[in-house]
């Protein structure tokens, strides 16, 4: 009776161990993904007291061909204003002129920028905002917010490459000029 337990033993955890190898789905594919770290800030005077932060990159894709940033002027610390009288001029450059290209350059593809539902031109250095406190009541931030969107016939050649090709393109945001009560004046191309 002891072998005959034995053997019924064995035999269920084969089943048991055959079902499990059935129900595991087997698959060569991979996918890998690039993983960075940049500042997203940088003083806008010379006491560091205002700060402009950006988004250290926007990420398209085909699921995601539009996103929305934000380029924000703030106080290095949280616990303090803006100056009431706080203004900064900020403009935008396009290393590519508003195309994204792969990364020997031989093909490219437009891609557009709006604020505020107008479109921004790429194709030269542009005013991006002016920043200004006044009227807010004492704030420690001014946010202007931006939307990049690539159209889809433009997706649809970029996904014709390999997998994992990127097209890219880089923004420059600078503080072109800046006021406010108590700043130490210092242009910082960011």
């Amino acid at each position: 009776m002891k072998k005959n337990i034995t053997k019924l033993g064995t035999m269920a955890l084969v089943g048991i161990m055959g079902m499990g190898l059935a129900t595991t789905p087997v698959s060569a594919a991979q996918k890998t993904t690039d993983v960075f770290y940049t500042t997203s800030s940088a003083g806008v005077d010379v006491d560091g007291k205002v700060v402009m932060v950006v988004p250290a990159s926007v990420n398209l894709t085909k699921a995601n061909a539009e996103k929305e940033f934000a380029v924000t002027m703030q106080t290095s610390d949280p616990t303090s204003m803006l100056p009431d009288d706080f203004t900064a001029k900020v403009s935008v450059e396009s290393t590519n002129k508003g195309k994204l290209k792969i990364k020997d350059g031989s093909k490219e593809y437009e891609y557009k920028m709006t604020k505020d539902g107008q479109e921004v031109s790429l194709a030269t250095k542009t005013d991006f905002n002016t920043y200004q406190a006044s009227g807010l009541g004492g704030t420690a931030s001014i946010e202007k917010k931006a939307i990049v969107k690539v159209e889809k016939d433009s997706v649809d050649k970029m996904e014709n490459e390999n997998p994992g090709t990127v097209f890219m393109d880089t923004l420059t945001f600078t503080v072109d000029s800046y006021s406010g009560t108590g700043l130490k004046l210092s242009l910082i191309h960011i």
